[in-house]
């Protein structure tokens, strides 16, 4: 085990599981905290970090074979200090909610479950954790993080904030971790995730009382109020009200826009222009019942054509073995969005109608690039100058090459707004010490 250390902090981050630098936006670039370093598996997305800020050092690779160079490079960098803070966003693809029990009667007899690697990756960080030792650290992962179960170190089941708590609490840690719902916070976009805040500050102690569960509904102490509601003031940021004034796209007929090359959309076949463009807003094409030859309306919720005109209906299908039926879906897919709501989740799938709830809310398509970006505060005021997240001189190829890349890293990542909101708290609670 690590000892306790008592050197000074300097005020710099660094972050792992760093998604492109997304979420570090929104503290070197809002927050005015420097982020010192960073891991990334994915080479494009490191890469992609390193175009935007030059002067972090990028640790491209497994954060198991990385970690020990990762602290090595930090603690030279600070002289042996400690930094601020230390970010990690996981992968959470992989976390569920398997019961302890089962898995532990697995392990004992000898017959491990097949487990996602990605859950472990905690492990590393707390390792990364341990030895830094920073003032703050924020984890930030899907809301059922909460109740996922990891092998960890021992070989043992154990709760993931359990395993948290037990190998940090003994370094002087207080630990929180409560939902928030980013669209709270002026995102605008619907987007839930849990987030672990812990501090070594002593001070902290005494509004922050020990509690060994480090979940808990009640909103904590470390954790931003929201500053946005559905009923308060000031609103949600609308769908409208964040990307309305662009110019109209549509799937089939203009899929860019000469005048912003970032507002581009996938095109769409026949079917699924036919299937969305009967679809009204906030609505899936599932429900459409109505046809739209002889405005006939079915009641048969198995229906594909129309019981009157037998032409077909609206609704996603398929043929198989010969024979048109409806695709298999949740009602979330094939849906459009509300104009005077915030966005749904922006998802990796982000320009795939099938996906949930990715149609436009009016018009005929998923949404754009430069709709991204900015529905995802890429692209926002909390930026304390007006950088540019994807740079260089666009043109028609460099967009082709990133479209994947975009959608990706914003759908993987924390928006720099939430990041920002969540960080200048924690400045405003040690202001206040």
């Amino acid at each position: 085990m690590s000892r306790i250390k008592t050197s000074p902090v300097v005020n710099v981050s660094a972050s792992i599981f760093s998604g492109g630098g997304v979420g570090d936006a929104g503290i070197e670039w809002s927050t005015g905290v420097p982020v010192i370093a960073a891991c990334e598996i994915v080479p494009k997305r490191a890469e992609l970090i390193r175009l935007n800020f030059p002067s972090t050092m990028v640790f491209e690779g497994d954060i198991w074979a990385l970690k020990k160079d990762y602290i090595e490079y930090i603690e030279k960098t600070l002289d042996g200090k400690r930094p601020w803070l230390l970010t990690l966003s996981p992968p959470c693809q992989g976390m569920s909610a398997n019961g302890a029990g089962r898995i532990s009667s697995a392990i004992r007899n000898g017959t491990r479950p097949k487990e996602d690697e990605r859950n472990r990756l905690i492990l590393p960080s707390i390792d990364v954790l341990e030895e830094l030792q920073p003032d703050w650290f924020i984890l930030e992962n899907v809301r059922r993080m909460e109740n996922t179960i990891i092998r960890n170190e021992n070989n043992e089941a154990e709760n993931i904030l359990d395993c948290l708590g037990r190998r940090l609490q003994p370094f002087g840690y207080t630990i929180r971790a409560n939902i928030l719902d980013f669209r709270d916070y002026g995102v605008p976009h619907h987007r839930q995730r849990l987030i672990t805040i812990g501090t070594r500050i002593p001070e902290i102690k005494k509004f922050c009382e020990f509690d060994k569960h480090i979940f808990n509904k009640r909103l904590s102490p470390l954790h931003p109020l929201p500053t946005h509601g559905k009923d308060s003031f000031p609103k949600w940021v609308s769908f409208k009200e964040c990307i309305g004034h662009l110019p109209k796209l549509d799937a089939i007929s203009k899929v860019s826009c000469n005048e912003d090359l970032f507002h581009t959309i996938p095109k769409w076949n026949e079917n699924q222009y036919f299937w969305m463009s009967h679809t009204p807003e906030g609505q899936t094409a599932f429900d459409n019942m109505t046809c739209p030859s002889c405005s006939y309306e079915n009641l048969d919720l198995q229906t594909v054509d129309c019981c009157k005109c037998g032409r077909p209906l609206a609704r996603p299908t398929t043929i198989k073995n010969g024979y048109k039926r409806l695709v298999k879906g949740f009602k979330t897919s094939y849906r459009r969005m509300k104009f005077n709501e915030p966005a749904s989740t922006l998802t990796m799938n982000s320009g795939v109608i099938s996906s949930d709830m990715k149609g436009h809310p009016k018009e005929n398509r998923v949404l754009s690039l430069r709709e991204l970006l900015l529905l995802s505060t890429l692209e926002s005021k909390i930026l304390s100058k007006e950088y540019k997240f994807f740079k260089g001189d666009i043109t028609h190829e460099k967009i082709n090459q990133c479209k994947k890349l975009v959608r990706e890293v914003i759908g993987e990542s924390i928006p720099p707004l939430a990041l920002s909101v969540i960080v200048k708290n924690l400045q405003e609670i040690e202001k206040n010490l």
